[in-house]
């Protein structure tokens, strides 16, 4: 019986103490242009992986296609 006693609160403390981690990710400081907008990661059309970046208005990214 005793380690029973023992087992139950270690085991419910454990599982208490394994929740979620966060992990804070760096990101660019913002552009000199007025109106930057913070863009978050997303799938192209093509199905590529674009990370969070900056977008100033009314500049044109040009992307190059192999």
């Amino acid at each position: 019986m005793s380690t029973l006693r023992v087992l139950v609160p270690t085991t419910f403390i454990a599982f208490l103490l394994s929740g979620c981690i966060v992990e804070e990710r760096p990101y660019r400081e913002p552009p000199a242009c007025r109106g930057a907008a913070w863009v978050e990661g997303h799938y192209g059309p093509r199905g590529a992986w674009h990370p969070g970046h900056w977008r100033c208005p009314g500049v044109v990214e040009r992307v190059e296609v192999d």
